[in-house]
């Protein structure tokens, strides 16, 4: 058979289950999944393939057995065309905008440490990335999205455990105290009956929001200027938009931020007089934020998890501007010194987040959540020239760790649906998920997915075997292969990628 291997994605397929230890709940083997490497892939396809569950690190794609896994990890993604900033949001971007003006914020506040946008869990990951036909190493890798907060305690665990003799007092108390309110309660009731309650001469008390406004108007008209008309006030009172929130910086700070997109594969020279900043950088935040042991934090270990990448490089469609599709750093620089970078690819259609990382010194900034906004910001910023690029992937959503429930906080997020692999609106799956950690998401019990490879599909995967190219019929009928290996291949990828991928077996 003669193919043009140039047009395909190639991976190399492992058909065993991957089993390594689990970086939220610690379980020694409980992380199960599916793994491959991928040498070559274009952008739609592995865009494809995070639509069916999948996730990279580095050049190893890999995907969790959602019912086998201790902890089951869906799929989000936020319609950044329709994000809505929370009050947090806001508390953020005031904070590091007043931080770039003045220059002061207090080191290691820990009412101010909060859930990373970086992915820590220990996944399959390789040692040699420069051959398509590898032999089988698989390492361990930190690489899943994490908190630096610690998991508050409940109100249980807060409390001492009482006695017996302690819990009599206790009970009695209770039903004294229980008793007076009681009594108090009805002696309320009886005077707003008897009108001795508040004074009805007395007009009812005002809100602050509008003692505020009026203390506004009377300053306005102390200075001689006029009240604006409510048409003008509520032009003025719309809601900004987060890149409005963000630009929010005086022309005169003591600090200056600088965000930087590059490319490690097409920007070398450029790269080469970054990599060394970057690469301490991570080290320093692993060590301290994620506990890593320093002989696990080599260069080459940094380069396999963050720089290397399957993506094939595109330029935007229909000639548009940009840095075009393919995997990017972007840089945060205070002034001159490197403070944090997030490592995402910009697909069709959406911006994937990848990891994020920044110097320690600089948590109370909250740069985790903050590099999220500016990340989301890229696709609003993007989406006016590109239209069908709209949404910001953020890795995994796992509902049965409590401190990465964070990203469903995001307006407005959808879960991929594990079995029809069809999108939900995360509120509407929050009441399955606390039954059960692994939900099917979709409520019509008759769907089926959509896209789900048939027989004649099956008999098509392209496989190579022996350095020669041939169909997955003819491979079984040559060297006695096992045709269901190909049935759950085509189920894990799906009819739309299976005509894409060649597989090396």
């Amino acid at each position: 058979m003669s193919v043009d291997l140039s047009k395909f994605s190639i991976v190399q397929w492992y058909a065993e289950r991957e089993r390594h230890r689990c970086g939220y709940c610690k379980d020694p083997s409980g992380s199960v999944s599916y793994g491959m490497y991928t040498e070559e892939l274009t952008v739609q396809d592995y865009k494809d393939l995070i639509d069916r569950g999948w996730r990279r690190s580095g050049k190893y794609c890999y995907k969790p057995i959602m019912d086998k896994t201790c902890c089951p990890q869906y799929t989000i993604r936020c319609n950044a065309t329709k994000f809505k900033l929370n009050n947090s949001h806001k508390r953020i971007i005031k904070k590091f905008n007043k931080f770039l003006n003045d220059g002061i914020f207090t080191k290691n506040n820990l009412q101010n440490i909060e859930e990373d946008n970086t992915e820590s869990l220990s996944v399959p990951g390789y040692d040699k990335q420069n051959s398509i036909k590898l032999n089988r190493s698989v390492i361990a890798e930190n690489c899943s999205l994490s908190s630096d907060a610690d998991p508050k305690l409940s109100i249980n665990d807060s409390c001492p455990v009482l006695t017996s003799k302690k819990s009599d007092v206790a009970t009695e108390t209770r039903q004294q105290n229980s008793s007076n309110i009681s009594s108090a309660s009805k002696s309320i009731k009886k005077q707003f009956k008897e009108g001795n309650g508040a004074d009805p001469n007395k007009p009812p008390p005002k809100k602050a929001k509008l003692m505020r406004l009026e203390k506004k108007r009377e300053k306005l008209l102390q200075k001689g200027l006029e009240i604006q008309s409510s048409t003008t006030n509520n032009a003025n009172n719309r809601v900004k938009t987060l890149k409005e929130f963000l630009e929010e910086i005086p022309c005169s700070t003591k600090h200056k931020i600088k965000s930087e997109l590059i490319c490690p594969t097409n920007c070398k020279d450029k790269w080469d007089s970054v990599k060394n900043a970057e690469y301490e950088l991570y080290a320093k935040y692993q060590k301290i934020v994620h506990s890593d042991l320093p002989e696990n934090l080599s260069f080459n270990r940094f380069t396999r998890f963050l720089v290397s990448s399957p993506l094939k490089a595109e330029p935007f469609p229909n000639g548009v501007d940009g840095p075009g599709y393919g995997s990017f750093h972007q840089q945060y620089w205070l002034d001159d010194k490197l403070i944090a970078v997030g490592v995402i690819d910009i697909l069709p259609g959406c911006v994937s987040s990848v990891y994020f990382f920044y110097d320690p010194d600089y948590r109370a900034l909250t740069l985790g959540t903050y590099g999220s906004l500016r990340e989301i910001q890229l696709v609003q910023d993007l989406q006016p020239q590109i239209p069908d690029l709209k949404y910001y992937y953020m890795g995994f959503y796992i509902h049965s760790c409590p401190k990465m429930r964070y990203k469903g906080k995001l307006h407005s997020s959808v879960l991929l649906c594990p079995e029809t692999y069809c999108w939900f609106p995360i509120e509407k799956c929050l009441d399955k998920l606390d039954a059960s950690k692994y939900s099917r998401l979709n409520d019509d019990i008759d769907a089926l997915d959509a896209n789900k490879c048939n027989s004649m599909d099956v008999d098509c995967v392209k496989v190579v075997q022996d350095y020669k190219l041939m169909y997955a019929k003819d491979f079984v009928r040559l060297f006695d292969g096992d045709r269901d290996d190909f049935v759950n291949i085509s189920d894990l990828v799906g009819k739309k990628l299976i005509h894409n991928i060649v597989f090396w077996l």
